[in-house]
């Protein structure tokens, strides 16, 4: 039977899908709605809410996304806060990572989006200085700020690692061009500590055919850029010892190089910004240079492997002859995943032609993260 609790939240009976939301949606709408998605993590969810509840912006409403139908946590949770920006969205059946944040970029009132995940959680001032660097920029779709490293023990306490996403470098916020060498293959955004305008905001969607780990890097060669990044550290992020991302070697080899080679196709980068990204790559330990040569033998007319060095080629052919299964595999992945394959090079074609002002940080700049704090010196 279906009840209301005290808090003016509706209850359906168990079992079934539940909704705890506002009788009454807020009129007019709250400046960001936040979207805290959950799997099975009741404490770690807490302290997401706690630092939600902490911010100094407190014109927000969050949409609790519980993933598990039989999990009573997060339901719970809520009539024990008894905070009416909460609703809580228990789905009917377990959507699974990737279709959980799709539901973030689904088209809402508030003219600003927010996705907290429950491993992760904020600092207080996180949404106000997001809102203000956007307000300064109403030209720029995204912002997002630098997040702090902690690491899951196995006594299920939390360790700060000292370290941070980006390096902290002294100024409010900067701007980053498309493309930056680092994005060949990896994200520069954080999706765990940003604030998105909504106005159009469904086209974020990842179809999918994309991969729960590409969703991030997928997604980001469909912003308009430039890009707005915070250095301080505004947000943790949790290295939990279970992820939903992917385990499997070859299925992330396939993906890095797919990734990487419809970068090239479509990426224009010059001698020196290629050359700068492969000896970033060289000295990363492990190198991270395999799906570099895969995507450049997949895409030779971009000249790419000539940036390659004596002892990279040494280290890619000694990987060939140790796994030759992973390399037959990678070469074949665009024959084998080709909608994953278009849709990739169809966002990665476009990019390039959503740039609304000029940048901080131009093009072809970031190699590595590293880089940052030498990309800022040159500003100044």
């Amino acid at each position: 039977m279906s009840g209301e609790s005290n808090t003016g939240c509706a209850v359906d009976e168990p079992g079934k899908t539940r909704l705890l939301s506002l009788i009454t949606p807020p009129d007019p709408p709250a400046r960001v709605r936040v979207y805290l998605l959950t799997y099975r993590r009741p404490g770690l969810l807490r302290r997401a809410v706690q630092s939600l509840r902490a911010q100094t912006l407190t014109d927000w409403i969050c949409e609790l996304h519980n993933d598990d139908p039989t999990d009573s946590d997060p339901a719970d949770l809520v009539r024990e806060l008894g905070d009416p920006r909460i609703l809580l969205r228990s789905h009917e059946r377990n959507l699974g990572a990737a279709a959980s944040f799709n539901l973030v970029f689904s088209p809402v009132q508030e003219p600003f989006v927010s996705l907290l995940e429950d491993d992760n959680w904020w600092e207080p001032a996180l949404l106000t200085r997001l809102l203000d660097e956007l307000g300064s920029r109403p030209q720029c779709e995204i912002a997002w700020a630098n997040m702090r490293l902690w690491r899951e023990e196995p006594d299920g306490g939390w360790t700060d690692t000292g370290r941070t996403i980006w390096p902290v470098v002294p100024r409010p916020a900067l701007t980053m061009a498309w493309p930056q060498p680092l994005q060949i293959d990896t994200p520069l955004h954080s999706n765990g500590a940003m604030l998105v305008r909504s106005a159009g905001i469904e086209r974020l969607c990842a179809p999918a055919t994309i991969p729960f780990d590409l969703i991030e890097p997928f997604r980001e060669r469909i912003f308009r850029y430039p890009l707005v990044f915070v250095p301080e550290p505004l947000a943790n992020f949790a290295l939990t010892r279970e992820t939903a991302r992917a385990h499997r070697a070859g299925d992330w080899l396939e993906s890095q190089t797919l990734q990487a080679a419809s970068f090239l196709k479509h990426a224009c980068l010059d001698s020196a910004a290629i050359k700068r990204l492969w000896r970033a790559r060289g000295e990363a330990s492990p190198p991270g240079t395999p799906p570099l040569f895969f995507a450049g033998l997949l895409e030779p007319s971009s000249g790419f492997l000539r940036g390659a060095t004596a002892r990279d080629w040494l280290r890619f052919f000694c990987g060939l002859l140790r796994h030759p299964r992973l390399a037959a595999r990678a070469l074949a992945t665009r024959r084998r995943r080709v909608e994953f394959w278009q849709d990739l090079v169809h966002v990665t074609r476009e990019a390039g032609r959503r740039a609304v002002a000029p940048a901080d940080i131009a093009a072809g700049v970031l190699a590595s993260r590293d880089d940052l704090p030498a990309a800022f010196n040159a500003l100044q």
